[in-house]
């Protein structure tokens, strides 16, 4: 495949460095109207909603989430790799392009095992996109990811301290988080496994989803000492000022050592998600609901479960309330030996009032171990579509021990 200094990755490969770029890209390969593309992309404003629909979307939003991706840069390369064993090979190609189009170095390395994949135009891109980093690429600053939204430095905590020479394996840091109605807890448990006491542990909390927490706590504190074998845990309190709270908290743990020697803790990050715990149930009748879906936005998805019809739609029952959605639809029927339910529910934010409506359509021949489970997601917050989704089907999920079946 021949290389084109003349052009960039982004307009040769199909990415896109700004929306319109994009638009007229994705207008081509997919055949589909400039409104209807432009719908697609104005769900696709933040990395969570690019990863989610990268991986549950149909074939153009696939498409169309991998390009946003590349714009992430490093952040996306999990997703993106991913991408690179997509059904679509057309998705495939569009991975590698954008991480071409991310001129870091790092990229090489995962790019290059699909360098053997079963289809040429796959190859083809991949080699040209080697071929591209390898004269372009530099080296970049992999620590700690700041998405651009968190780039000012005004919305991160930096830790201006001097920096650890030394990193313990001894100290075990484990974090977690609690979220409740309009509240959010981030709690930091150390253990310390020495055979010695340390001392003067410094415990920050670097980074927290800002667009939609305030801290009601210092984000700096200090434990004095814990013995050997010791415990002991820290919780910071937030208040949610969003109904959609999404980000990683990435803390820093430093502290003494008996030798007087300033020792780091492996402290690591935890992504936290507070979505369903930040809504009241909207009581609306289906015809109220019917009237409501041209006032907002919509996303749906479909999955294959290995469970029975029936066991799913109970199940599904059952997780409703623990949703805070109000009941809005819930019957089920069964003809020709199929299996078909229905369960919707209504809700509203509780800090800006955004009206979400999920239904949930199940079908399934009866007694038999395999069904279909349908989406549906309307909002007036087009950014939580996507996320609440991927939420509901990890709980379906969780709740009966299964995987999704490939059709």
């Amino acid at each position: 495949m021949t290389e084109k200094d003349d052009r960039t990755v982004s307009s040769a490969l199909g990415g896109g460095e700004s929306v319109s770029r994009l638009r007229k890209a994705m207008k081509k390969v997919m055949g589909k109207s400039d409104d209807l593309v432009s719908k697609m992309l104005s769900n696709l404003t933040s990395i969570q909603a690019c990863k989610d629909a990268a991986l549950t979307g149909d074939d153009d939003i696939r498409l169309l989430a991998v390009c946003r991706l590349g714009e992430f840069g490093a952040e996306a390369f999990d997703a993106l790799d991913i991408s690179l064993n997509d059904d679509s090979p057309l998705v495939r190609t569009a991975a590698a392009g954008m991480l071409a189009y991310t001129e870091d170095k790092a990229a090489i390395g995962i790019l290059k095992p699909y360098l053997a994949d079963n289809t040429e135009t796959v190859r083809d891109a991949v080699e040209f996109s080697l071929g591209w980093l390898d004269k372009r690429a530099k080296e970049k600053d992999h620590g700690t990811q700041i998405p651009e939204k968190w780039e000012n430095p005004a919305q991160i905590l930096l830790d201006t301290d001097g920096i650890p020479l030394k990193t313990s394996e001894e100290v075990e840091v484990v974090s977690t988080y609690t979220a409740a109605p309009e509240s959010l807890e981030f709690g930091l448990a150390i253990q310390n496994n020495h055979l010695e006491p340390i001392h003067e542990v410094s415990v920050k909390v670097l980074m927290y989803p800002k667009e939609s927490l305030e801290p009601l706590d210092p984000l700096s504190q200090i434990i004095e000492k814990i013995e050997p074998g010791g415990f002991e845990a820290l919780i910071f309190g937030f208040k949610v000022t969003n109904e959609s709270v999404e980000g990683e908290f990435v803390t820093s743990v430093h502290f003494i050592d008996s030798k007087g020697e300033d020792v780091a803790a492996i402290s690591g990050n935890i992504f936290a998600r507070s979505l369903f715990e930040q809504l009241l149930p909207l009581e609306i009748t289906p015809e109220e609901l019917l009237s409501l879906k041209s006032e907002m936005k919509e996303w749906n998805r479909e999955h294959s479960l290995a469970v029975e019809a029936k066991e799913l739609f109970d199940t599904l029952k059952e997780l409703f309330q623990n949703w805070n959605l109000h009941p809005v639809q819930s019957e089920s029927t069964e003809r020709e030996n199929v299996f078909m339910g229905v369960v919707s529910g209504m809700a509203k934010g509780r800090i800006h009032d955004n009206k979400l409506a999920v239904t949930l359509t199940v079908v399934g021949r009866v007694k038999d171990d395999l069904s279909k489970l349908r989406i549906d997601v309307l909002s007036e917050d087009p950014e939580i579509l996507h996320t609440i989704a991927s939420v509901l089907f990890e709980a379906v999920q969780r709740k009966l021990g299964v995987i999704e079946i490939d059709d």
